[in-house]
C-alpha cells in the first residue's frame, strides 16, 4: 500500500528525505541525504513516483525503463542514476542532486525583473543540453551496438543550471529507446509538453532524433526572447501554428544577438528534418564556435553560476530547483481518425482534448 510521503521518511532503509524540491506531472523529488560509516553524508535527489500512478503496471515500467535509461548513460551533462527502490508499494529512483533552478524558472526570474537573458549565457546552456542530448542519441549497448534513445520532452523545465553553472539535462521518463522489449507509448498517444512537439510530430510522425533537435531550437529561442515560441489566441491556433512550422524570426526581436546564434537556432526549427542539423553534436558546435568567433569570456560557467545563486536568492526558493506548477501533459490522439498527409505516408489528424476539436 502506497504511502504519504514526507520529511524524515526513510527510503529503501538508506535515504531519508528532508524536502519536496519539485514536482511534476508523474512524480515529485525529494532532496535527500543519505549517510554511512565514519560520518559518511551525501545528499541525493529522491524522485516519487505519484501513489495515484503507483498501482498502474503502465507507468509502474515507464518509471522502470527511465532507471534502465538512466543507469546507462554516465554524461557530464545528466544527472547519474544511483538506485531504484520499490518500497512497501512506492517507486523511487535516487540520483544525483543538482543544486540549482530549472532554465524556465531562471527565464521567467530575468523577464520579471525587467531584463534580457545574456545571449552568451543561453548558447552556453544550450551547448550543455545539447551534449547530454548527443549523449543519448549515441548511446550504444553491452555489444557497442548503437542504441539511440530520443528524450521527447526536452523543454526549458528539464534543464538544470547549478550554482557551480553546470548545465543537466534531466527526466528521462517519456524517453523512447529503440532496444527496449516493448513500446510503453500506447497507439494514438503523444507524449511530450505540446509546446515543444515539432511539426512532423504534430502531423503524426514518429518521435526521432530531429525531433529532439527541434525542441531545443524551440528551447534556445525562448530563452532568448523570454516567451513562448508558439502563442495564439486559442489552443487549437497553437496547434495549427506547430502544424504549420510558423516560426516567428529572432532578429526583429532580438536585434543584439549575433546573427551566427540567429542562423544556428532557426536551422534547428527548421521544418523540413533534412534541413537541420545532422546531429545534436554537430548543433553543439557550431554553438561553440559562435562564441569562439564572438570571444566570449572564457569564465562563463562561473558567471552563470552566479546568475543561478541571485536569481535562487531572489526568489527564495531555498532548496527547490524546478516549478512545481509545470507539469508534462500526455496528449492524445484519435488513432481512428488516421488520415494521409501530404508528403507523408501516414499522419494523424489530432484530437485535442482540451478544445474538443480535430
Amino acid at each position: 500500500m502506497t504511502t504519504a510521503a514526507e520529511p524524515g521518511k526513510l527510503v529503501g532503509g538508506k535515504y531519508e528525505l528532508v524536502e519536496e524540491a519539485g514536482r511534476g506531472g508523474m512524480a515529485t523529488v525529494w532532496r535527500g541525504v543519505v549517510t554511512g560509516a565514519g560520518g559518511f553524508t551525501r545528499a541525493v535527489a529522491v524522485k516519487q513516483m505519484h501513489p495515484h500512478l503507483a498501482d498502474t503496471p503502465h507507468y509502474v515500467d515507464m518509471f522502470y525503463e527511465e532507471a534502465r535509461i538512466g543507469a546507462a548513460l554516465n554524461d557530464p551533462n545528466i544527472p547519474q542514476v544511483y538506485d531504484c527502490v520499490a518500497d512497501d508499494g512506492d517507486y523511487y529512483l535516487v540520483m544525483e542532486w543538482v543544486e540549482g533552478i530549472d532554465l524556465g524558472s531562471y527565464v521567467r526570474y530575468c523577464s520579471d525583473r525587467g531584463t534580457q537573458t545574456r545571449w552568451e549565457l543561453v548558447t552556453a546552456t544550450g551547448i550543455g543540453m545539447l551534449r547530454g542530448l548527443a549523449a543519448a542519441h549515441e548511446r550504444r549497448d553491452g555489444s557497442g551496438e548503437l542504441a539511440p534513445i530520443v528524450h521527447r520532452d526536452v523543454s526549458p523545465h528539464n534543464i538544470l543550471l547549478s550554482v557551480q553553472g553546470q548545465v543537466k539535462l534531466i527526466d528521462f521518463g517519456l524517453s523512447l529507446a529503440r532496444d527496449r522489449g516493448r513500446n510503453m507509448t500506447e497507439p494514438g498517444v503523444v507524449k511530450g509538453k505540446m509546446a515543444y512537439l515539432s511539426p512532423g510530430v504534430v502531423a503524426g510522425a514518429r518521435p526521432s532524433l530531429a525531433t529532439d533537435q527541434f525542441a531545443a531550437g524551440t528551447v534556445l529561442w525562448e530563452s532568448l526572447v523570454g516567451r513562448r515560441l508558439f502563442q495564439g489566441a486559442t489552443d487549437f491556433e497553437v496547434y495549427k501554428r506547430m502544424r504549420d512550422a510558423q516560426i516567428m524570426p529572432l532578429r526583429p526581436l532580438r536585434p543584439d544577438i549575433p546573427r551566427d546564434l540567429v542562423a544556428v537556432v532557426m536551422r534547428a526549427l527548421s521544418a523540413k528534418v533534412q534541413d537541420r542539423y545532422p546531429s545534436a553534436r554537430e548543433m553543439a558546435r557550431q554553438l561553440g564556435m559562435v562564441l569562439k568567433q564572438h570571444k566570449a569570456r572564457r569564465d562563463l560557467h562561473v558567471m552563470l553560476g552566479r546568475e543561478v545563486a541571485e536569481a535562487r536568492a531572489n526568489l527564495h526558493i531555498g532548496r527547490k530547483t524546478h516549478d512545481p506548477g509545470d507539469e508534462t501533459p500526455v496528449q492524445d490522439v484519435d488513432s481512428a481518425l488516421m488520415t494521409p498527409v501530404a508528403g507523408t505516408k501516414r499522419g494523424l489528424l489530432h484530437w485535442l482534448p482540451f478544445v474538443r476539436k480535430k
